[in-house]
C-alpha cells in the first residue's frame, strides 16, 4: 500500500471519524518516514497507534518527533535564562518520570516497539523550547507522512498525541501532495517548517536532542524484550556520524593550532563547525566573546539566525540598519557580535587587549579579508584576538601575494582541508555530469585582446603602474562576453530542454543575459533575471519552484542555499577557481526531495587555445575543462558513475 491509495479526506474529527483506523493507522502502514511536531506527547498515544507503528517499524520507517516537555512556568523561566547545565538537569528531571512510567502506561508490545525503534535508530525525539520573542510553550500540532514513491501527506489541527485527545472534540485538516498544486504547496510548507525546527534554525524555538540519560533508559528495555517487528530493511550505508566526522576533525585541528583557516567545500558545514569550535572554547572557559565577520547583509543575517538558534550568548549586530557595536563593547556578559567586514576598522581598535585575549574572531569567506583596504586598515589589529578562525572553500587570492600574506599573518595558515572531491565521496554533495560546448573567439574578439595587451605593455613602458592581474581580468571579460558562445548554446537548449529546469545561468553582464532571454522564451522555459536592479522576490519564486530558471551575474555566487538547484550554465567563468567553485556549489547540494539527484554543469571551452597562450588567458578554458572533467568522475563511495553526456 502507498499513501496515494489513502482516501483523500480533507478533514477528520473525533466525533464522526475513527482517527486511528481511518487516518493514522493506514498512513503509518503506508509510510517510510513520519515527521511530527506536537505540543503534548504521552505514551498512551503509542498504545493506541501500536498496530500502525509496528508495521511502520517493520518496514524500516523512520520517525522524527519535535515535542514540548511537560514543565511548569518556573521551569520554562529557568530554561529561558540560557543556563545550559541547568537546562540539561531540568530536561532530565521532567522526562525521567515519563520514562520510568512507561512499563505501566504501555502494553508490552508497544513498549517493546518504542524501545527497539529508538535502539535501531528508527525513532528520534527532540525537545522544543520557545525562546527569543516567544516565552510560552511549543504548542503546534502538525505532521507529514512520506512514502518511497515520493508521495507525501501533511496534516494540521488541534489534536495532541495523547489518549485524552481522542476523547476531546478535535479535528485535523489533511493535505495530499498529488491532488493539485495548491495542496502540494501546503504539504511542502509543512515539510520546510518541520525541517527548520529539526535543524534548530528557528530563532524563536530552541530544539534540543534527547539527553543520553533518557535515551539509555529507553534503550535498556530492549535487554528484556524481543524486537516485536522484523529487523528493519535498510541498505548498508555509512553511519551518519562518519559522514560528518570531518567537522570534529576540523575542530580538533583548530583547537590544537589556536588560529588558522578551515578550507571546506560549500555545503560541508563550515558554519556548524565554527559553532562547534565556539562551544568547545566556551566550555573550556577559554573565551567569553565572539566576533563574526563577513561581507553582505544576507550572509550576516543567516549567521545571526544561526547564532540565536545555537547559543545562549547575548547577540549583537553591526551591519545594515543595525548599529549595536557600542552595546556589544559595553556588555560584560558572554556575547557575540555579527559585524560587516567593512566596519571592523571602526570597532576593533576600541576593543581592549584583555577582552581581545578572551575572544574568538571568525572570518567567513576569509579570502575577502585580503583586500587592499583590509590590509591598510587592519594590519596588526586582528592578531590581538587570542583565537582567529578563517572559513572558505577557496581561501587563496589569485594573483595577490600581498593579500594572501596578510591572511596568513593576521589569521593563520590553512590547518584543515575538506574539498569538493572529499564531499562528493562522502555523499555530502551530489556527483555531477559535465558538458563542454566548443566555441572560438571571433576576429573582433581577438583584435580586442591584442589591443588590451598592446595598451598594457605601453603603460608599463611609460612607467605607469599596471599589474598583470588587471590585464588578465580584461582579457577574461572578452571571453566571458563573446557572442560566439550563443549559437552552440541555442543548439544545446533545443536538444536538452530538461537541463534548464531548476537551473542557474551565470553571465558576466545584464546585457549578455538579455541576449539569452529570447532563446529561453522560444524553448518555453519559465525564467527570470536576478541582476542588481531585480527584486529579491524573483529568488524566492525560484526557490519555491514557481520559476525553473534564473539568469544572474555575481549575486548568486555566495550565500544561496537552494537544495533543488540541479543545473548550472557557466557563460562567465574566471581563471580564479574561487568563483567557479562557489557557483558549482550552488548545484551540488543534496536534496531530500530528490535523493537520486545528479547535477549537470554546462560550460564553454575554446579547445583551439594552446597552452603557451596563457598570456591571453587562452589556456584558462582548457585548464578548467580538465579540472571539471576529472571532478565529474568522482562518485559516492557506494555509488557508480552515471555520465550523461560528453
Amino acid at each position: 500500500m502507498t499513501l496515494y491509495q489513502l482516501p483523500t479526506l480533507p478533514t477528520l474529527n473525533t466525533s464522526t471519524n475513527g482517527m486511528i483506523s481511518e487516518f493514522y493507522g493506514p498512513a503509518l502502514a503506508a509510510a517510510n518516514r513520519y515527521d511530527r511536531g506536537v505540543g503534548y506527547f504521552t505514551s498512551n498515544w503509542l498504545r493506541l497507534a501500536s498496530s500502525g507503528l509496528a508495521v511502520f517499524a517493520g518496514n524500516g520507517g523512520r520517525a522524527r518527533f519535535v515535542v514540548s516537555p511537560h514543565m511548569g512556568a518556573e521551569d520554562w523561566a529557568a530554561l529561558n535564562q540560557g543556563d545550559q547545565a541547568k537546562t540539561d538537569n531540568l530536561l532530565y528531571e521532567s522526562l525521567r518520570s515519563v520514562v520510568e512510567d512507561l512499563p505501566h502506561a504501555l502494553e508490552v508490545q508497544t513498549l517493546s516497539a518504542l524501545a527497539w525503534m529508538i535502539a535501531d535508530g528508527l525513532l528520534d525525539i527532540r525537545i522544543a523550547i520557545p525562546r527569543g520573542d516567544l516565552d510560552g510553550d511549543f504548542h503546534d500540532k502538525f505532521g507529514i507522512f512520506f512514502d518511497d514513491l515520493g508521495n507525501s501527506v501533511a496534516f494540521h489541527g488541534s489534536q495532541n498525541d495523547s489518549a485524552k485527545a481522542f476523547r476531546n472534540y478535535e479535528s485535523i485538516s489533511v493535505f495530499y501532495s498529488w491532488v493539485d498544486e495548491r495542496e502540494a504547496r501546503r504539504v511542502s510548507g509543512h515539510e520546510h517548517r518541520f525541517e527548520r525546527l529539526w535543524q534548530n534554525q528557528d530563532p524563536n524555538v530552541r530544539v534540543l536532542q534527547l539527553p543520553d540519560a533518557i535515551r539509555k533508559n529507553l534503550v535498556q528495555f530492549t535487554n528484556s524484550l524481543g524486537r516485536p517487528y522484523g529487523a528493519p530493511k535498510r541498505t548498508p550505508r555509512r553511519l551518519e556520524e562518519d559522514k560528518w566526522a570531518h567537522q570534529s576533525q576540523a575542530v580538533d585541528k583548530f583547537i590544537e593550532a589556536g588560529n588558522g583557516v578551515l578550507e571546506m567545500a560549500t555545503g560541508t558545514g563550515k558554519t556548524r563547525t565554527a559553532f562547534k569550535i565556539m562551544d568547545e572554547l566556551l566550555e573550556r572557559r577559554e573565551i567569553n566573546a565572539v566576533v563574526i565577520t563577513m561581507s553582505g547583509t544576507d550572509l550576516l543575517s543567516q549567521w545571526y539566525r544561526s547564532a540565536i538558534a545555537n547559543s545562549d550568548l547575548a547577540v549583537f549586530r553591526h551591519f545594515g540598519k543595525w548599529k549595536e557595536a557600542s552595546s556589544y563593547l559595553a556588555c560584560r556578559l558572554p556575547k557575540v557580535l555579527l559585524i560587516a567586514r567593512q566596519q571592523l576598522k571602526n570597532v576593533i581598535p576600541h576593543l581592549e587587549d584583555k577582552d581581545a585575549d578572551r575572544s574568538l574572531l571568525i572570518c567567513d569567506e576569509v579570502h575577502g579579508m585580503g583586500s587592499p583596504s583590509m590590509i591598510r586598515d587592519l594590519s596588526g589589529q586582528l592578531q590581538r584576538f587570542r583565537y582567529r578562525l578563517g572559513l572558505s572553500a577557496t581561501p587563496e587570492r589569485e594573483y595577490d601575494q600581498d593579500g594572501n600574506q596578510f591572511i596568513t599573518d593576521e589569521i593563520g595558515e590553512v590547518v584543515f582541508e575538506f574539498g569538493l572531491e572529499d564531499a562528493i565521496k562522502k555523499g555530502i554533495l551530489c556527483s555531477f555530469d559535465y558538458t563542454a560546448l566548443d566555441y572560438k573567439l571571433s576576429d573582433e574578439d581577438k583584435a580586442q585582446i591584442r589591443q588590451l595587451i598592446k595598451r598594457h605593455h605601453a603603460k608599463k613602458a611609460a612607467g605607469e603602474p599596471q599589474s598583470d592581474e588587471v590585464l588578465y581580468r580584461d582579457i577574461a571579460r572578452v571571453r566571458k562576453t563573446t557572442k560566439e558562445k550563443i549559437p552552440p548554446f541555442e543548439d544545446f537548449l533545443k536538444e536538452h530542454p530538461k537541463l534548464f529546469q531548476r537551473c542557474l545561468i551565470f553571465v558576466e553582464t545584464a546585457e549578455f543575459g538579455r541576449d539569452l532571454q529570447t532563446l529561453l522564451m522560444n524553448a518555453k522555459v519559465p525564467y527570470h533575471t536576478y541582476f542588481q536592479s531585480d527584486e529579491s522576490e524573483n529568488l524566492k519564486r525560484f526557490a519555491d519552484g514557481h520559476l525553473e530558471c534564473l539568469i544572474s551575474c555575481h549575486r548568486l555566487s555566495e550565500g544561496i542555499d537552494i537544495q533543488s538547484v540541479q543545473n548550472i550554465v557557466l557563460f562567465s567563468s574566471s581563471k580564479a577557481k574561487l568563483e567557479t567553485i562557489q557557483r558549482l556549489g550552488r548545484c551540488l547540494r543534496t536534496d531530500p526531495e530528490n535523493p537520486e539527484k545528479r547535477a549537470h554543469v554546462l560550460d564553454f571551452v575554446d579547445f583551439s587555445a594552446m597552452p603557451n597562450e596563457s598570456t591571453e588567458n587562452g589556456s584558462t578554458d582548457t585548464d578548467r575543462y580538465e579540472w571539471f572533467k576529472r571532478l565529474s568522475t568522482v562518485v559516492p563511495r557506494d555509488g557508480e558513475s552515471n555520465e550523461l553526456t560528453k
